[in-house]
């Protein structure tokens, strides 16, 4: 199973790597929601079961942010709280009712989740790139203290890494478009 999860995650990693370098928040959307849905079979063949929910829900943001970016409107407040209450009622349903089994840590995984149902509400994908920045530092912080297999903390480390060079990438591109178009006038 270690191998299948280890496939699965780095399938995630390839697509979540890819999405930060689309213009278009609809594509990004796509390739973030395909990459969860690996992920999530990641996590549940490694038997983490509140981060397979968790990974599950964000499938449904996903779903949720690009039917409201396809209509070009505005995520309303109540799904981002819907969301964050989803994750969290899975939390305690998983973790004390069924599993017993919590850990201090888990709060940042919570807190994580919750920022990604903020950031994937951002209409622009600029200023989304430097806030999910956020998310993906808890999801590697998590990984790393509740000692994740290497391939989950790593995948959110490199996921980390491709935003910030993609951040670098588009702001360069944006830098000389402002350039050329200064020099025309």
């Amino acid at each position: 199973m270690d191998v299948l999860s280890f496939i699965a995650s780095t399938v995630a990693l390839c697509l979540y790597s890819a999405s930060y370098f689309f213009n278009t928040k609809r594509n990004y959307l796509i390739l973030q929601l395909s990459g969860n849905v690996f992920l999530s079979l990641s996590y549940l063949l490694m038997g983490s079961y509140f981060t397979m929910v968790s990974v599950a829900i964000g499938i449904a943001r996903g779903l949720l942010c690009y039917a409201y970016e396809k209509r070009d409107k505005k995520v309303p407040i109540y799904v981002i709280l819907g969301l964050c209450l989803a994750t969290i009622s899975s939390y305690v349903i998983i973790n004390f009712v069924i599993l017993s089994d919590s850990s201090p840590w888990d709060f940042l995984y919570l807190m994580s989740s919750c920022a990604y149902a903020v950031t994937f509400a951002m209409r622009n994908i600029r200023v989304m790139r430097y806030a999910v920045l956020v998310p993906n530092a808890l999801a590697v912080a998590y990984n790393l203290l509740i000692k994740a297999p290497i391939s989950s903390a790593i995948s959110y480390g490199v996921e980390f890494a491709v935003t910030v060079v993609a951040i670098i990438k588009c702001e360069i591109k944006l830098a000389r478009e402002r350039k050329k178009a200064k020099s025309e006038l």
